[in-house]
């Protein structure tokens, strides 16, 4: 697609599991350029669309501590989910509270990048953007050490 910037059809997935409308955060994406965004608010129904081949990156947002007084010094990032793990999907995890502790936490459980919840949509779309570069260029790396052509990308 002549004109199209490779973002523009990426498929993203926004798995909130904050209770916030999936939906809502999904047309947020599209609204400013992102074709292919689904919202979705359980883990359960990731799977199929992983398995279709329908996910270039995922976006997860963290629940808030509940329940809990006082807030604990360091509350732990869910875990990525196991089949975008699996399928080499980049995973873009949103805190409520981003901290840098959290922050490498997040990193060592197998997020590829971590935001705060509250960042812009604008933030999260060039966040997007550099999570599909650096799997473009690691798979570019991985041709060339194989001495395979690399996809072309734009």
């Amino acid at each position: 697609m002549a004109g199209r910037k490779q973002i523009q059809d990426a498929r993203v997935v926004v798995l909130r599991l904050d209770g916030v409308d999936a939906a809502d955060a999904a047309q947020s994406l599209k609204d400013i350029g992102i074709v292919h965004a689904v919202g979705l608010a359980d883990v359960g129904s990731l799977s199929v669309h992983i398995e279709g081949g329908k996910v270039d990156v995922l976006v997860v947002s963290s629940p808030p501590p509940t329940g809990i007084t006082p807030p604990p010094a360091l509350p732990l990032p869910p875990e990525p989910p196991e089949a975008a793990l699996k399928a080499g999907i980049p995973c873009l995890l949103l805190l409520p509270s981003t901290s840098r502790s959290a922050a490498r936490m997040a990193l060592a459980a197998g997020y590829a990048a971590v935001m705060s919840v509250d960042a812009a949509p604008r933030q999260v779309y060039r966040r997007i953007g550099a999570l599909m570069q650096r799997v473009r260029r690691i798979g570019r790396a991985h041709a060339s050490v194989r001495g395979a052509p690399a996809e072309e990308g734009n």
